[in-house]
């Protein structure tokens, strides 16, 4: 390839991007968008008072129906920072085998945030759903950087397959 070929390809390529730039340009100028000081007309949206008043779903409702084998679909995207089969070691985060019904923050060698070393009890099926559901609202403060599983179907199946991998799975709550 000689200089004049290149200057020929270098040229076509300056050309292109001089007509992307000019038409860019000649569109903005056609068409342009005023932004409104106020809404041109307003949309009435009822108050949203009836959709925090809701009571929550019981877990043991979620859980009636839970699919253990959806459960473990869910959990691949948990895979990544968690180990959930037994004398698996820590990732990112703790391994999850026997969780349901162990206490919190027991994991040995683990280094739990402060937020999670200070909660009381164990990961009964009340405790793993509003952790699952907003992490940073059940331990203000946690390690944890997944914002939370926010489908009841997904985070009943999760916890019902995690109830599995166990020695000593807990029996579901009754309805």
């Amino acid at each position: 390839m000689d200089e004049l070929e290149l200057s020929k390809i270098v040229g076509v390529g300056c050309a292109a991007m001089l007509a992307f730039v000019g038409l860019t340009e000649v569109s903005h100028g056609i068409v342009s968008m005023d932004h409104l000081d106020k809404p041109a007309y307003a949309i009435e949206v009822a108050e949203a008072e009836e959709s925090e008043a809701e009571e929550a779903v019981s877990v043991a409702t979620l859980l009636a129906n839970a699919d253990s084998a959806a459960g473990k679909k869910t959990f691949k995207s948990c895979a990544g920072c968690h180990n959930a089969a037994e004398g698996k070691g820590s990732k990112q985060g703790p391994n999850l085998w026997g969780i349901v019904g162990r206490d919190i923050a027991s994991v040995d060698g683990f280094g739990y945030s402060g937020a999670l070393s200070e909660k009381e009890g164990a990961w009964d099926w009340d405790a793993l759903n509003a952790f699952l559901l907003n992490p940073k609202g059940f331990a203000t403060g946690t390690k944890m950087a997944y914002s939370g599983l926010k489908k009841d179907a997904a985070r009943a199946n999760l916890m019902a397959w995690l109830n599995e991998q166990s020695g000593t799975p807990i029996p579901l709550p009754a309805e």
